[in-house]
């Protein structure tokens, strides 16, 4: 059973300092398992017929050594008269017994171990623990220490102590961890008032009938008001190993229930609804107006950038300019296109997409989303958006001027083109033809001539049956330039495509990540414990038990003397 809670424990501090690594969990939230307990009284033996382990709990000047040494029959635990306040562990066992497997963190230079040969005790291994209200706080760090590995808490109050502050605190704090017999000691000099007030203090906090026994541990041999005897043999009816058996598995489920409870609180920090029902619409939403801020804070540069794909002019006139202005080789064209590239999507094209992703990682948090844990893959994303962004503008350019204008235009240029050609040859076959006809007439006819006009109009049709195509083939071709604006404003879309694709694709893996997380929990937590139903306990023992702690407002308990 111990190895169980250890390994639980490990496996559940793995788990978290991984989901602290990937951001969902803080430090804080790590180190909340440490405060889980993983001890119980069945670690300090190594033997399964283990006794029972009884601690005497109380604060300083109760009578818990006194009480001790009451049971043991002689001095084993130094009493208030030789010290003021107990600073040390007092063991009191029988010599059949082994504790070999006491936990680092024990001071053994605090403890004392008494061992003795009373059968009556055999079952019985009384610790007096240190004064919990001490000053120093090294006794608070003992008694809690120690706690963990005890069975049944003897909780030492006198009349005019019972409402301690520190010690009702921790009543509260490990109530369902431990059964609970209550005693008032030095009865001798109280009354029935303060008897009932603490009883119902008791039954507030979760014990409808506590085991409440008042003793006098005065050396008057007159004690009609002592029930100490009463109290003995109740301890001796429990020391029982089927009830120590019992005590021990269900002290195990009340770890086992601590443990669950924190991870139930670490599970919250991963949201209960899916990421990519909550966030996409959210980013979309925000990144639709950053696309439009983004097209208009580059749409001046498009014509600048535009016209350096524009055409080579073509001609006689182009020729000389081309000579006297210095041809452009393919590399200069290339890097004037790049740069004019660098110039449209600059530093500051890129750190307005960076703080539209930050802002978004800050809306998210308003989800439940931790920051770090959102922060850290929008992060990784950033270098990959400039490092693509050339390819993407570029490839959109060239596609654009692939294709340029409207597809009717490109079938009308297309067709102008074929014209420059068809006509010029139907002109020419047409004023060879009249050639040869009146040249084959000519050879019977003498009046069968062609004059000058025919010459003058035939050249005529010829020049206007190519130059008419020809001036619209080029006056109707589409525009590269227009094209390149096309293909510019098509690549930053793109662009702001890209950026949606790689957030969502962000925000789809954190949302696996986490689903991930709480698997891993959900099969770390999947431990079945077995426990004896508390109504099936004996009556003695289930009025010991505390099923459900209640929130009490602590502060509203202080120490007072009731006189």
């Amino acid at each position: 059973m111990p190895d169980l809670l250890t390994h639980l424990q490990h496996d559940l501090k793995n788990w978290a300092s991984n989901a602290h690594n990937q951001g969902w969990l803080t430090e804080r939230a790590v180190r909340s398992i440490d405060s889980t307990t993983t001890a119980t009284p069945g670690a300090l033996f190594d033997k399964p017929n283990r006794p029972m382990v009884v601690g005497f709990f109380g604060g300083t000047g109760v009578g818990k050594s006194t009480l001790m040494n009451r049971f043991a029959g002689e001095a084993v635990a130094k009493a208030s008269a030789e010290r003021p306040t107990s600073r040390e562990i007092t063991i009191y066992v029988h010599d059949s017994v082994s504790v070999a497997q006491l936990p680092d963190e024990f001071p053994m230079q605090r403890m004392r171990t008494k061992t003795h040969a009373n059968n009556q005790y055999r079952s019985v291994m009384w610790i007096d623990m240190p004064d919990f209200d001490s000053v120093e706080q090294s006794n608070r760090e003992l008694v809690a220490h120690w706690l963990p590995h005890i069975d049944v808490v003897i909780y030492v109050v006198s009349p005019d102590r019972y409402k301690d502050d520190n010690g009702w605190r921790l009543l509260l704090e490990h109530g369902t961890q431990h059964a609970w017999l209550f005693v008032i000691n030095h009865w001798d000099r109280g009354d029935d008032r303060q008897r009932d007030d603490f009883l119902n203090m008791l039954q507030s906090a979760g014990l409808q009938n506590p085991h409440l026994f008042c003793t006098d541990c005065s050396d008057s041999q007159n004690k009609p008001r002592d029930e100490f005897e009463t109290f003995r043999d109740t301890i001796n009816a429990l020391a029982d190993q089927q009830i120590i058996e019992q005590l021990e598995s269900r002290g195990v489920v009340q770890r086992v229930k601590q443990i669950r409870s924190v991870s139930d609180n670490l599970r919250t920090q991963f949201g209960t609804a899916d990421l990519t029902e909550s966030l996409n619409p959210l980013w979309l939403s925000h990144w639709q107006q950053t696309t439009g801020e983004l097209t208009d804070s580059v749409e001046w540069k498009v014509p600048a950038l535009a016209s350096l794909y524009a055409d080579q002019e073509k001609g006689l006139l182009g020729h000389l300019y081309t000579r006297i202005r210095g041809r452009q080789t393919d590399t200069d064209v290339k890097s004037d296109t790049r740069g004019g590239i660098d110039n449209l999507i600059d530093d500051t094209f890129f750190d307005r997409i960076n703080e539209s992703v930050d802002d978004f990682a800050q809306q998210a948090t308003q989800h439940g989303v931790p920051i770090r844990a959102i922060q850290a893959p929008l992060d990784a994303i950033k270098p990959h958006l400039r490092d693509r962004a050339h390819s993407t503008m570029e490839m959109a350019i060239e596609q654009s001027i692939a294709v340029p204008g409207t597809a009717m235009q490109r079938r009308l240029h297309r067709a102008l083109g074929w014209l420059c050609w068809l006509l010029p040859l139907a002109a020419v076959g047409w004023v060879g033809f009249r050639i040869v006809n009146v040249f084959r007439l000519g050879a019977n006819d003498p009046a069968a001539y062609l004059s000058s006009n025919f010459a003058i109009h035939s050249g005529l049709l010829m020049g206007l049956a190519w130059l008419v195509p020809t001036i619209l083939f080029i006056k109707l071709k589409p525009s590269r330039e227009k094209a390149a604006a096309r293909g510019i404003r098509a690549g930053i879309v793109h662009l702001c495509e890209q950026v949606d694709q790689q957030v969502q694709g962000a925000v789809q893996q954190l949302n696996d990540h986490r689903r991930k997380h709480i698997a891993e929990l959900d099969n770390i937590m999947a431990v079945g414990v077995r426990v004896d139903d508390d109504a099936q306990l004996p009556a003695a023992l289930q009025r010991m038990l505390i099923q459900e702690v209640p929130d009490l407002p602590v502060a509203g308990v202080r120490a007072t003397t009731h006189s």
